[in-house]
């Protein structure tokens, strides 16, 4: 081949790639602008339940009538509390995450009672108003009204118990999601939740693995978690407490999911290990995705096959590109007050009623 023919498929291979590239960037921006019209779509006015709070004896906030009587009425998405007026935020975007206690792809449950539990559960927060992301840690033990199903799917009525019990009353897939999404609205006073995401746990290697590992402190109680693949046990980690410590794979995993069920409060101490991953994964995270956009589009697809979301490609993109500019600090990560007892065979967890309330006036309202 004669120099100038060489030089000339040079070009043409470079042409090649440019195209390919301006390809990429012209798909990544038209998903990143369907992702934000579709979600747009998806927000919804304000939850009926805060209104009907406002005055309720439980919350010891009862006005007298000719105080009411004076006041002006409320715009759609306000309420009144101790004396103050609050609207709701209506662009904030509300995300259901779960992790689910099953190992290997999603697939459909034959039993509807095995349909896996949520071990993890956060409700995510994203406000463009403040640029910040909340997220908001809910104990798997929390005692609520749940829709109660029999084998064969038949609606049997409502019954309490720990929140975590209600992805099992489903198929493991769309209708499990769904049943956990409207008992969590339900316990947050009716807000909306735009989207969710369910995750199998070992979805958690690869998650972590892409953005490089995570750094994270060794917390009291932490030392000796069981590092284990699957349901076969490795070893004990031997951390010491206040260490900082690289996860990757199966650490990351186990640093995530594992506990000692029959400790008292381990539910509680391994959702605030949890939640101190979260933070320094978030910090890993904002580090890939400046350095790959395309990262959260491969990311997507990855981890597809172990997860049950509504959240489309095109927004998870809008969605990922966004928390890239927005502040998540320890002081937005939050946990429900409240009080743990032992129930006849398991923990339950109450949660103070008041505390829940004003948290949902911090994250999704603001003051007039």
């Amino acid at each position: 081949m004669t120099e100038r023919k060489v030089f000339r498929a040079a070009l043409v291979g470079m042409g090649l790639l440019l195209f390919l590239a301006l390809s990429a960037i012209c798909l990544y921006a038209w998903m990143k602008h369907a992702g934000w019209e579709t979600l747009r779509r998806k927000q919804e006015a304000l939850p009926e339940g805060m209104v009907l709070g406002e005055t309720s004896e439980d919350m010891g906030q009862r006005e007298e009538p000719e105080t009411r009587e004076s006041q002006e009425p409320l715009k759609d998405g306000m309420l009144r509390y101790r004396g103050k007026t609050y609207s709701y935020k209506e662009d904030v975007l509300t995300f259901l995450c779960m992790g689910i206690d099953k190992s290997g792809e999603a697939e459909a449950s034959k039993d509807l009672h095995r349909g896996g539990q949520a071990d993890a559960l956060f409700l995510a927060v994203m406000d463009p108003g403040e640029k910040k992301i909340s997220v908001i840690g809910i104990n798997r033990d929390t005692m609520v009204e749940l829709f109660v199903y029999d084998g064969d799917g038949n609606y049997l009525g409502r019954e309490m118990g720990q929140i975590a019990l209600q992805h099992a009353y489903g198929d493991g897939m769309e209708e499990s999601c769904e049943r956990t999404v409207e008992a969590v609205s339900n316990l947050f006073y009716g807000i909306p939740v735009h989207g969710y995401l369910a995750m199998n746990m070992d979805a958690i290697i690869p998650i972590n693995d892409a953005v490089g590992g995570v750094d994270v402190v060794i917390g009291e109680g932490d030392e000796n978690i069981e590092i284990t693949s699957g349901n076969k046990r490795l070893y004990r980690a031997g951390w010491k407490a206040g260490e900082t410590v690289h996860l990757e794979g199966v650490e990351a995993y186990s640093f995530v999911r594992n506990r000692d069920m029959y400790a008292p409060h381990s539910a509680e101490q391994r959702l605030e290990r949890q939640k101190r991953y979260l933070e320094a994964f978030a910090a890993q995270a904002k580090k890939a995705v400046a350095q790959d956009l395309t990262l959260p589009a491969k990311l997507y697809g990855e981890i597809l096959p172990y997860m049950v979301t509504d959240i489309s490609a095109s927004e998870a993109v809008y969605l990922a590109t966004q928390a890239a500019s927005y502040t998540f600090a320890r002081e937005n990560l939050y946990s429900l007050q409240g009080e743990i007892r032992m129930g006849e065979q398991f923990e339950e967890f109450y949660p103070d009623e008041t505390a829940l309330y004003e948290l949902i006036l911090q994250v999704f309202y603001e003051e007039e």
